[in-house]
């Protein structure tokens, strides 16, 4: 079931790195991207939607200077460095990071609408045909399924014995 509109995420793709771990609160709470960035007064999906359209380095630099001014953290700068780039490398992809990438030893798969359609097209054609064969309308051997022809040419009346 979906989520109705006013209770469904503004930007889902951001949650994996809204809800990672950044830390532990008192009594073993955890700390979450997006508890982090509320305290600092940021709304958390915007940010996160603004880092994400960012350079990765320069990603790293913002998010490790915000993580920075959380009060009554005692986190060292090579701390908050490694912590910054693992959380980055949660943002989802942007278009210019997916157009760089290369793949690895493949090709690019993408099919063709024309091609696409010819798919649906062979997939209802053989949808058809086996429903057909089923329903009895086509046999697999050619031959009719009718009666016989030396009981076909004498009526039966209801009376007599067959």
């Amino acid at each position: 079931m979906a989520l109705r509109h006013a209770y469904a995420p503004e930007l889902p793709e951001m949650d994996l790195f809204l809800f990672a771990f950044v830390g532990e609160e008192t009594e073993g709470i955890p700390l979450t991207v997006l508890s982090a960035l509320s305290r600092l007064d940021v709304d958390p999906r915007r940010e996160a939607a603004r880092l994400s359209h960012l350079a990765r380095d320069a990603a790293i630099d913002q998010l490790a200077r915000m993580i920075a001014r959380l009060p009554d953290r005692h986190w060292t700068s090579l701390e908050i460095r490694r912590m910054a780039t693992k959380l980055v490398e949660l943002l989802p992809p942007t278009d210019e990071d997916r157009e760089n990438a290369q793949p690895s030893g493949s090709a690019d798969r993408t099919i063709s609408p024309r091609a696409s359609h010819f798919l649906i097209y062979l997939a209802l054609a053989g949808a058809v045909l086996i429903g057909l064969i089923a329903h009895g309308s086509l046999s697999s051997n050619s031959r009719t399924t009718a009666e016989p022809a030396s009981q076909s040419d004498s009526p039966v009346s209801p009376d007599q014995p067959r």
